[in-house]
């Protein structure tokens, strides 16, 4: 009987073979794996959102916070932009407060 050669076409090939297979089985199992972990710590860390809600609540934020809106009618109570809101508290820290000198 004569030694088997290692680098004989069947050997090559069948070594092809188990390659290519565990190469897919790899390329398939690692996203799904990860996959599953990401989902495992969204839940852990309660991040519910998508990116698409994160935008668009992002965007309802900063609408929101950029107009006037009535909080209690009854009260008088009024929201208005944050930027006009910071321009008035600039004003009163700048003017002297009554009592005072200049």
């Amino acid at each position: 009987m004569q030694p088997r050669d290692p680098y004989a076409p069947p050997t090559l090939i069948a070594g092809a073979v188990v390659l290519v297979a565990a190469s897919a089985l790899v390329l398939l199992l690692v996203p799904a794996l990860q996959a599953r972990r990401v989902e495992e710590l969204k839940a852990q860390r309660g991040w519910t959102s998508t990116p698409a809600e994160t935008t668009q609540t992002k965007a309802s934020q900063a609408a929101r916070i950029a107009s006037y809106a009535w909080i209690d009618r009854e009260k008088g109570v009024v929201a208005i932009p944050i930027e006009r809101a910071m321009e008035l508290v600039a004003g009163e820290a700048a003017a002297p407060a009554e009592g005072e000198r200049k």
